[in-house]
């Protein structure tokens, strides 16, 4: 962190071509900060707090969370692969556009009203979450697990490859389009024929 050391507080900075790779960053807090194309794969965030932050182009895979919170917090067009975001203290409110969230586990976690925008979230774990109005817009969920998540009135519209039982979770008023609504057919043992 060269440079930035000595400060545990940063408001309204912008953070560029940063390489925190594997490094371990304690206490710090940033606010209304931008990220811009940083590397920041398997760092270590220990009781920092992230508020109304953005996150673009940046690579931020692997991160590890002990006490930290994101309130506010954009990624876009960046990858968060492999976080384990349940491990983030509540409440967590991140929004994702065009970034790719593979095998991320969000399990348990409330994220009502989120976002996840035309990302890519294929293996990410939404067991036990609170999903009511999230907007999955866009997004391929392949592979993705559902169970035991509310989802009323979540958005499923145009997002493609999901696999949803209808009877371990709430999808009282969920918005799905076709060709992909059909998978929640799946579970019920219905046969669709032409």
């Amino acid at each position: 962190m060269t440079g930035y050391d000595q400060e545990i507080s940063h408001e309204h900075k912008k953070f560029e071509h940063i390489i925190w790779e594997g490094k371990t960053i304690s206490g710090r807090e940033f606010y209304d900060c931008h990220f811009y194309k940083c590397s920041l794969k398997e760092c270590v965030f220990e009781e920092c707090v992230f508020d109304k932050c953005t996150f673009e182009e940046c690579d931020l895979s692997l991160i590890q969370f002990k006490q930290t919170s994101f309130n506010k917090v954009i990624l876009q067009h960046s990858k968060a692969i492999g976080i384990a975001w349940h491990n983030a203290r509540n409440a967590l409110t991140v929004e994702f556009h065009h970034s790719r969230l593979s095998y991320c586990n969000f399990s348990g976690k409330n994220l009502k009203k989120g976002i996840f925008l035309h990302c890519q979230a294929d293996e990410a774990d939404f067991s036990g979450c609170n999903l009511s109005q999230v907007d999955f817009g866009g997004t391929d969920l392949a592979g993705a697990r559902f169970f035991e998540t509310d989802l009323t009135q979540a958005n499923f519209a145009g997002a493609q490859r999901y696999a949803i039982d209808v009877r371990t979770n709430k999808v009282k008023k969920a918005k799905f389009s076709l060709p992909d609504a059909l998978s929640l057919l799946d579970g019920l043992g219905v046969e669709i024929v032409e």
